[in-house]
């Protein structure tokens, strides 16, 4: 099986359903379907394939899911996409979204052996969804390359999760992602693995006396799934480097306005699409779907990590206290979004044609 497969078809659904059934409730009890019941048993989150199945919790395992960090105090501290309602409303006046993504923070879980040579490389795929609304836009997609060194050699330890940050739109050259229709879908995969010949000459990590760079990456605009295919090529080239998958993807469709979630639903409670809103989100394995939802936990950026409700700093700093996430891998992303309309037609100076 190859590491890093752009499959854009094979949609992964996480559905909220507030109102549960018999058959639900037989889902979340069967430990071997992918189906969970919420924080303070608000509902229940399945995940559906694309013929509309509930798939296995071994599937789950190792496919990202994407997390909303709430930005209210009261209430589930980390939401499912599936339960989140997008804060852009969206327009006929603007019915699309630029999107800034800046990765703060890749905190790799202890049980994963890491050595001096272990390094990891990220695929990001970002683009419009086939289903928009938007007949103006071909289908394509903002991809990311990313080359993680997950060891301090300076420090002789693993990397810390703060150090493993990168701003996306630079590797675009400062260019907003963009999503016509404001549908999106997003593909995330990480690989880990020794450090091939080759690797360095793609990814350049830039060093000094005083500092190293731990993360370098590579934007590749608006670009086809056939090209994706071509860089894909290239990124498999890590077959002989002992590779261990840590996130495999499936994609994930995602509304950023309410009128993109509007128009794919058509208001219909029983159709479920995830959303994604302006601010922090978690990416992390369906593995620890569970810790994740029913953790009480709070972002600090200094430290790039998740740190429970209660420890206080001086336990936060000696590592004192007892951390339900140290062995989860999870990607801090900050999101940024506003609506516009994008224009499709040339306009060469003032001539007519």
């Amino acid at each position: 099986m190859k590491a890093f497969q752009f499959e854009q078809n094979k949609i992964l659904i996480p559905s909220y359903f507030a109102e549960t059934d018999s058959e639900l409730t037989s889902a979340v009890n069967n430990k071997e379907l992918a189906a969970y019941r919420t924080s303070q048993n608000k509902g229940i989150i399945a995940f559906i394939d694309e013929d509309q199945s509930i798939i296995s919790e071994k599937d789950l395992s190792n496919q990202f899911i994407i997390f909303q960090l709430s930005d209210k105090k009261e209430g589930a501290a980390v939401l499912e996409s599936s339960e989140v309602e997008p804060s852009l409303e969206g327009s006929k006046e603007e019915p699309d979204v630029l999107v800034n993504l800046e990765m703060q923070s890749f905190h790799i879980g202890e049980d994963v052996k890491i050595d001096k040579k272990t390094r990891a490389t990220m695929r990001i795929n970002i683009g419009k969804d086939e289903s928009s609304t938007n007949p103006y836009f071909e289908t394509v997609f903002w991809s990311i390359a990313a080359g993680l060194d997950l060891y301090n050699k300076a420090k002789n330890k693993p990397v810390s999760p703060k150090d493993l940050k990168a701003d996306f739109k630079e590797a675009f050259a400062n260019r907003p992602i963009e999503i016509p229709g404001g549908l999106a879908k997003m593909t995330f995969e990480v690989v880990k693995h020794q450090e091939p010949k080759w690797w360095q000459r793609i990814f350049n990590f830039f060093k000094s006396g005083t500092g190293q760079v731990f993360t370098s990456t590579i934007g590749f605009p608006a670009i086809t799934t056939s090209a994706i295919s071509l860089v894909d090529e290239l990124l498999n080239k890590l077959d002989k480097s002992d590779p261990e998958i840590l996130f495999k993807s499936r994609p994930l469709r995602l509304a950023l306005s309410q009128k993109a979630k509007n128009d794919y639903t058509s208001g219909n409670e029983r159709v479920k699409i995830g959303a994604l809103s302006p601010g922090f989100c978690v990416l992390a394995r369906g593995k620890d779907f569970l810790k994740l939802i029913n953790a009480d936990a709070y972002y600090y950026p200094t430290y790039g990590k998740l740190v429970p409700e209660k420890v206080n700093n001086a336990d936060l700093v000696s590592g004192n206290y007892n951390d339900p996430f140290k062995n989860v891998t999870y990607a801090i992303f900050r999101i940024g979004m506003k609506t516009t309309k994008l224009d499709p037609t040339f306009n060469y100076g003032n001539s007519d044609f």
